[in-house]
């Protein structure tokens, strides 16, 4: 009897670690995507005049752009375990933006908590080419997001739940079964912590690859005070982001859309 006890009590660690392990997904899954940008840069011009505001090198390079243009290719390197997740993404530009830009990337990342709802950011940071680097940290204890440019403070936010990032919201809902019908996140751009709220929408025979793609439709909801909008469309079988379209609001004039190019191996069964 003791013996079994004993067996038994050796095999249960590497039951859990067998378990821990399925549950996972692969320790690093990358994604690719095209980016597209469309600009309506009289519109945006008109705003920065009405304001006294000077146009930036960022304006400068929007205006040589018409219509919708492949602006650029990004690479998501994706880990969620069991307990923590990461995410690091690099966006290269391609053609005009490169070249009047001279080559500037868009960096992010986030990393934080798995929880049984999802992701939860601990800590978010971009930097869009030369710029200063931005981040948003919230210490567990206090329950307080610092935002930061470079090496400054720009201010605080008191978090009350889990917060989410324009990164780790894409794939928050990968492993989950069921996503409810309309659902509230608070989610940070690096500068402030925002209220979303997202609806599921209707499913979607989405062309994808010469194919088509059983998807759901999510998208943000507006009000007079947050014109922007949020737009995702995720496989109905793992939750994969298909697509995710992000207007910038009037003030902006500006609408990103990022496609797959391909769904990574594996999730292709």
């Amino acid at each position: 009897m003791i013996k079994k006890t004993l067996i038994l009590f050796l095999f249960i660690p590497l039951l859990q670690t067998a378990f821990a392990q399925k549950q996972q997904l692969s320790p690093k899954i990358q994604f690719d995507y095209e980016l597209s940008l469309k600009v309506d840069f009289k519109q945006r011009e008109a705003i920065l005049k009405k304001n006294g505001e000077e146009l930036g090198v960022y304006e400068k390079a929007l205006s040589m752009v018409s219509g919708s243009v492949h602006a650029a290719d990004i690479t998501d390197i994706v880990e969620i375990g069991t307990i923590n997740y990461q995410i690091n993404s690099i966006g290269t530009l391609n053609s005009t933006l490169n070249f009047a830009l001279q080559g500037q990337k868009l960096i992010r990342q986030s990393s934080g908590n798995v929880t049984k709802n999802g992701l939860s950011t601990l800590n978010y940071s971009e930097k869009r080419g030369n710029t200063e680097l931005l981040t948003a940290k919230l210490n567990s204890k206090t329950r307080q997001v610092a935002f930061e440019s470079g090496s400054t403070k720009t201010g605080y936010e008191t978090l009350n739940g889990n917060m989410l990032d324009l990164l780790s919201v894409m794939y928050n809902f990968i492993g989950q079964k069921t996503i409810a019908k309309q659902s509230t996140y608070l989610i940070t751009d690096s500068k402030s912590i925002k209220r979303y709220t997202l609806n599921k929408a209707e499913l979607w025979d989405f062309p994808f690859n010469g194919n088509k793609v059983k998807a759901f439709r999510y998208f943000k909801s507006t009000n007079h005070d947050d014109d922007s909008t949020l737009e995702m469309w995720l496989t109905e079988k793992d939750n994969i982001p298909l697509r995710m379209v992000i207007g910038l609001g009037e003030r902006y004039g500006a609408t990103i859309q990022v496609d797959l190019k391909k769904v990574p191996s594996i999730f292709a069964n």
